[in-house]
Order: structure tokens, then sequence, then C-alpha cells
């Protein structure tokens, strides 16, 4: 039977066990309730083949891939093909790398599921419109590092790492022209995957050209148009100002920025500080473009709001006078104006080309 309202219907009084999604916050349970575990529960449950989970503020799916691409393994979670999908599909005995968002992790561990290896990419501050806290929202990170049976992998330089813990130094960082994904960021990711895929035997004279197979995910540093001397580049899943602010350091030359979006509880004040220093021209969109402008009126900038993201396009390619990369790297979530960030970046592209043909 199907029974639609919130989590006081009298159906909770009768259940067993609450499988949940993971994007449905831990507060909208009552107080007391049956055990609550994500689908992704299941699957561990019932999976026998090795595995590797990566989580991290941001980096998470770009290092999940460059992992499976090195040990030739699938990639699944989050925003992948989902765990119980790629299990049925291939069977309990797959190897498999497992990218876990923290909404996925919170639940994880009442129980939590033993890995070969654990990567954590990054920690900064996000999704505090679903975790209670900061600190909350840091644990759920922190605690997969405990999960693997063997080592684990994270940047020395992370703040709040465990001590005691048994950290799989990064490999040095590859040569850009190795790694078809733009940015000192993803050579930092790159260099964790390596050292995990060595750790799991990947054969060492295959990792290089492994490493050059692994191609961009769409809306990530792509470079998705060329018009004459302009290029448009979707990194629409940066959906917070550390990621945005990546995205500014990857290219060289004139840069536009299209920044804002839904808010997740981020601070501006650092993001626009890179962008004077930069001196990127921003244009706004959405419903964070107020707190955004009041941002970088505070380093001097008057950046100009958009109405809609053809608008933003438009304007941006005029601010660098048509030489130049437009990129769009919005530091924000796309739920004010779009279905989610592939929606987004599926936009800016299709604006562009028609803006710019």
């Amino acid at each position: 039977a199907w029974h639609l309202g919130d989590a006081s219907h009298p159906a909770f009084a009768a259940t067993d066990l609450i499988i949940a999604s993971p994007a449905i916050p831990p507060r909208a349970w009552p107080e007391r309730h049956a055990p609550v575990v994500p689908p992704e529960g299941l699957f561990f449950a019932n999976h026998h083949g090795p595995r590797v989970a990566v989580t991290g503020t941001k980096g998470k799916s770009t290092t999940a891939h460059i992992i499976g691409s090195l040990l030739g393994w699938t990639v699944g979670g989050n925003s992948n093909e989902p765990l119980l999908e790629v299990f049925a599909r291939l069977g309990g005995e797959v190897p498999v790398v497992c990218e876990l968002s923290s909404f996925q992790l919170h639940y994880l561990a009442a129980a939590p599921p033993r890995f070969q290896a654990t990567v954590l990419t990054s920690l900064a501050r996000d999704h505090l419109d679903w975790h209670p806290d900061l600190d909350h929202y840091r644990s759920a990170k922190l605690a997969l590092l405990a999960w693997s049976e063997t080592i684990a992998a994270a940047p020395q330089t992370l703040p709040l790492l465990p001590s005691g813990l048994p950290l799989l130094p990064p490999a040095a960082l590859p040569d850009p022209a190795d790694l078809m994904v733009p940015g000192a960021h993803n050579r930092a990711n790159a260099a964790l995957a390596l050292a995990v895929a060595r750790h799991l035997g990947a054969p060492e004279a295959e990792l290089r050209p492994r490493l050059r197979a692994a191609e961009p995910l769409p809306h990530r540093l792509r470079t998705v148009h060329v018009s004459g001397r302009l290029r448009f580049v979707d990194d629409s899943i940066a959906t917070m100002p550390e990621a945005a602010i990546a995205g500014l350091n990857a290219f060289a030359g004139p840069l536009a920025i299209i920044l804002g979006g839904s808010d997740k509880g981020a601070a501006f004040d650092g993001l626009a500080t890179v962008v004077a220093e930069r001196q990127a021209r921003p244009v706004l969109i959405g419903a964070t473009a107020p707190r955004i402008h009041a941002a970088m009126l505070r380093v001097g900038i008057d950046a100009p709001m958009a109405a809609d993201l053809e608008a933003a396009v438009s304007r941006a390619a005029s601010a660098i006078g048509g030489v130049g990369t437009v990129l769009l790297s919005p530091a924000c979530a796309s739920f004010d104006m779009f279905r989610g960030y592939d929606h987004r970046g599926t936009c800016f592209t299709e604006a562009a080309k028609r803006l710019f043909p």
C-alpha cells in the first residue's frame, strides 16, 4: 500500500525497517522509529566482491572514475548508476568503486560496510540544508576512512584527519599531458587514484595509458562549445564556492564566470576574493545572486545580475569582449531554476550554441 504524507503517518508505527532515499534528511524521522538504511545498505549486505569507497566535498566523482579506469572496475553510487542496479546487472562478485555522498554515509554508519580501500578527496563546508551543522557533515565524511580493511587515502593537508589512521600517501602528481581533465585539483585527485590503484595491484605499465584514457565526466570542467575565440566550459557540478574557485584557477587568459543558484548555506566572501585576484568577470543568476552580489561589492566588484541563464551567457561573453573562456561554475545548487546540475549544464550548452553558432 502507498501512503502519501510525512513520517507522522500511522504506518510508521508498524514498520520493521525503513529504506530511505538518502535525499531525506535525518530530521524527517520521528524520534522513535524502525532502523533506517539506504538502498546501498542492501547492496553491501549481498555483495562479496572487492570494493573501494570514495567520498569528498568535491572531487569524488572524478576520483572514483579515475580509480575505475586504472583498475578496470565498475563505478557506481551517488551520481553514477545506483549500486543496487550494478549488483542486479553484474552480480554480487563484481569489483566496484563506490562513490558515496555524506547523505549515504550518514545512514550507512549504523552498520558500516568494509572496503579494500577508502578515499577522502576533500573536506570543506557543504550541504548545511541537509546536515544540522558543519560537525555533523564532516563526521559523516571522515567516518568512511575507518571503514577500510587495509588502507585509507586522503590529502595530508586535510583538516580533522583522525590520528593513528594508516593513510596511504598520494602518488606524485601526474603530468598534465596525461590527464584529460584540467586543473591542479584534478591532478591531486589523480594522485590519490594512482596511489590506491598501485596499492590494489594495478600493473604499473598500464597506469599511464589507462590514466590518459579517463575522459572528463559531463558537467565537470568540460569544454562544450567553441565559437571563434570564445570557449564555453560547463562546470555545473560546481555547487559550492571551493569548487568554483578550482574552476577559476583551471584556465589561463580572459575569463567570465557565471555564479549563483539555490542556497545550501555557503559563504561567498572567499570566492569573491579569488574572483577579484583572478580578474575574472562575474555574472550572477538565481536565488543566491543578491548574497553573491553583496560579497562581490565588498571586494570592489559590482557584478551584474541576469534574469536567466541565456542572458547570463550573453553578458558573460560580452564582458570579456568575445575573447577567452565563459565558465559556468555556479558555486550553488541548481534547484531554484533547474531540475538538477545536469539540466543546468545542458541549458548552458544549448544557450552557448544558440547565441554563438
